[in-house]
């Protein structure tokens, strides 16, 4: 009897297991706030992949929900997340509750505090001589709303050292362009772009210029390093930017 018990209790809690996660093809859009009603446009981007063709255009179903169907593509509610770019800026990053009824992943956004309030900046990245950059979103949670955000790393690359990162708004996230770098680290380091996209118009850093701001982001502790003025690390970033053989990274803001 005691065996018996034992399996019926482990199948249901399979069962509850089950329920709790899903892989599915359909997306569905809550986004709540004041303005929420006023939307023209809203994407999705899945699994940290912020890659200009990754982003998912929603469909509008009225009352400020959105939904999507990925086709052939899948995603999962318990191991996949979530963030949205919308007309004035982005969101922070969610995982995904299940609906049952509907058989898709179910997402809860608030649009949008405080926080999250701020110039939307479309940046375009332009290296001379051409070489492959990376660039990582930095993204916290965020504060000042109620839902299960979750802080999260956002990245993309540009092979041939040209390319845009669009709806960025540095009072909400830490943007890192690192410079030779094909493949994004997780980690955010590099030339942090939130003082250098400070103003409309195009930046032109010539590579004493970068190496300057790596010297002053150092300094201050950002960009994943302690605060230093050691020499030895400031000529790291010399030396790499040396056997890159830039000679200036422009910046120009588009939007």
């Amino acid at each position: 009897m005691f065996r018996l018990a034992k399996a019926l209790v482990c199948l249901l809690l399979a069962a509850a297991a089950a329920q709790a996660q899903l892989t599915t093809p359909h997306v569905n859009v809550l986004i709540t706030g004041a303005d929420c009603g006023k939307l023209h446009s809203v994407f999705l981007v899945i699994d940290d992949d912020d890659s200009k063709d990754e982003w998912i255009p929603l469909d509008n179903a009225g009352n400020c929900r959105w939904t999507a169907n990925l086709g052939e593509r899948t995603l999962s509610t318990r191991l996949s997340h979530f963030s949205l770019r919308i007309d004035s800026g982005r969101t922070d990053c969610h995982r995904a509750a299940v609906d049952e009824e509907q058989h898709a992943a179910r997402l809860q956004f608030a649009c949008c505090s405080e926080s999250r309030k701020g110039p939307l900046r479309d940046v375009r990245v332009t290296t001379k001589p051409p070489m492959p950059v990376s660039y990582v979103r930095d993204v916290p949670k965020d504060p000042d709303t109620r839902t299960d955000g979750i802080k999260c790393i956002e990245m993309a690359a540009f092979r041939a050292g040209t390319g845009e990162i669009r709806h960025t708004q540095f009072s909400a996230e830490d943007v890192y362009l690192q410079l030779g770098v094909l493949k994004p680290q997780r980690q955010p380091f590099g030339l942090l772009l939130d003082d250098v996209v400070a103003h409309a118009g195009t930046l032109v850093l010539t590579r004493d210029g970068v190496t300057y701001r790596l010297i002053v982001q150092r300094a201050r502790g950002k960009g994943g390093s302690s605060p230093t003025f050691s020499s030895n690390a400031i000529s790291i970033d010399v030396k790499k930017l040396g056997e890159l053989k830039l000679e200036r990274a422009e910046f120009e803001v588009i939007k």
